[in-house]
């Protein structure tokens, strides 16, 4: 599970500086990647499509709930073990029964240490919950800017033409000796080697070639137009000025986790994610909406006959027929011109 960005903050560098690693391995707005005959992918991330402007979701969206696991079970199991040490010393000394000291020292230290491990747990629970339910990016191509919802609730933009993307890899595998990277754009200063700002695109992968299809995704949105990406398009999370819905919750997890993944596997996964999905619905129901500032609204108005605007409404209508490969003709470009024909 990657949580680089969300649970350590990209300010872990010494010096704020682009590294030899992020310039060798640079993703330039204007030169096209050969994709060896493959579609370029969304990755399910995109929240919202138009000919002006596309949002998506932020690489944490498709695993959150995974860790929000551990610390919320572990979190309610400390937080009874300060409640029951506490309530059984006060229960004896009430009752005046006689206690030595070690009864009272080891109950005193049990609060403690419950304690203490209840509130790093409820820490750990808040990388998820008791935030925002995501952290979108707007790729406004009318006005080549980038809209950012930080992990710090901070809205800013930057030109699309000036951001250098690359690929890095992500700090918290480096213990492990294990590398996963993803897609990052860096708002850099005037001088194009510090790095004032870091965000990152919606996916991250073990290898850097497996993220280029997506960085093409919004790379030919930006220069090539929706035309060039929309026919890749099959689902989109429903979280435009809402929470997703609780049973999507559940078919986003399995999507994310079975996409690729042999069939036969599939039922295992279902009853494993199953687990998860309760808690990912506490941290999306815990979590407060971002909210664009009125700049960005103003700048991200979509015309009223603009045929390339696609959103979760053109989703499957029926999910688990479609992830089980049994809608297969599914196609939100479709979907959509089928809609604009009825409304004439």
């Amino acid at each position: 599970m990657d949580y680089d960005g969300l649970m350590i903050k990209y300010k872990y560098r010494a010096t704020p500086v682009l590294t030899e690693d992020e310039l060798a391995n640079q993703l330039h707005q204007n030169e096209k990647l050969d994709l060896g005959g493959r579609k370029v992918m969304d990755d399910a991330a995109v929240i919202h499509l138009s000919s002006g402007y596309m949002e998506v979701v932020d690489k944490w969206y498709a695993i959150k709930g995974f860790l929000t696991v551990p610390s919320l079970a572990l979190f309610l199991l400390f937080t009874w073990g300060v409640y029951d040490f506490i309530s059984t010393m006060i229960h004896e000394y009430l009752s005046g029964h006689q206690r030595d000291f070690f009864f009272w020292g080891f109950g005193i230290g049990a609060v403690i240490i419950s304690f203490l491990l209840a509130w790093f747990c409820s820490f750990m629970m808040r990388v998820e919950c008791f935030r925002w339910t995501h952290y979108p990016v707007r790729f406004d191509r009318k006005n080549r800017l980038v809209h950012v919802f930080s992990v710090d609730r901070e809205v800013y933009s930057a030109p699309w033409d000036d951001i250098f993307f690359t690929t890095g890899d992500c700090v918290t595998y480096k213990v492990m000796k294990r590398k996963n990277y993803d897609i990052r754009g860096h708002v850099l200063a005037e001088d194009r080697k510090t790095v004032l700002k870091t965000f990152t695109l919606s996916v991250s992968a073990p290898r850097r070639e497996d993220l280029y299809r997506n960085w093409e995704f919004v790379r030919r949105y930006m220069e090539e137009g929706p035309e060039a990406v929309a026919s890749v398009l099959k689902l989109m999370p429903p979280v435009e000025g809402r929470r997703e819905g609780i049973f999507f919750g559940y078919w986003y997890l399995m999507f994310s986790a079975t996409y690729g993944a042999p069939f036969f596997v599939v039922p295992f996964l279902m009853a494993l994610y199953l687990t998860a999905w309760p808690f990912r619905v506490f941290a999306m129901y815990t979590c407060r909406l971002p909210r664009w500032s009125e700049e960005v609204q103003a700048r991200c108005v979509i015309a009223p006959d603009d045929p390339w605007d696609i959103s979760a409404v053109h989703n499957p209508r029926s999910l688990w027929r479609w992830m089980l490969g049994m809608d297969k003709s599914h196609s939100m470009v479709d979907k959509k011109r089928a809609m604009m024909e009825v409304k004439k």
